[in-house]
């Protein structure tokens, strides 16, 4: 997967940076900078790429969506805002 610069996510650009943590990490979400940053070990593997951005997304979604603000989480809540706006988010920007 080639090196991303932005996307949209909910009708927001989202920037994407490339870093390297000392600890392995391999990607970070700041909703309030609307950045995600990636390791650049995700450029050396499609696989890991795609899912660590999935992964940062979905943390995306759910500060956009008001659910990690919750003071009571529920799993209810939880699979309707992946059921309504991360798997149709997933569809739209899958590598083809």
């Amino acid at each position: 997967m080639k090196r991303l610069h932005k996307i949209k996510v909910l009708g927001h650009k989202i920037k994407i940076e490339y870093k390297t943590w000392p600890d392995g990490q391999f990607g970070s979400c700041d909703p309030d900078s609307r950045t995600i940053k990636l390791s650049h070990a995700c450029l050396d593997d499609d696989e890991l790429h795609w899912s660590t951005l999935v992964h940062e997304v979905m943390h995306m979604i759910f500060h956009m969506s008001g659910i990690s603000f919750m003071e009571n989480n529920s799993e209810e809540a939880y699979v309707r805002c992946i059921e309504s706006l991360v798997l149709p988010w997933i569809e739209e920007n899958r590598p083809q």
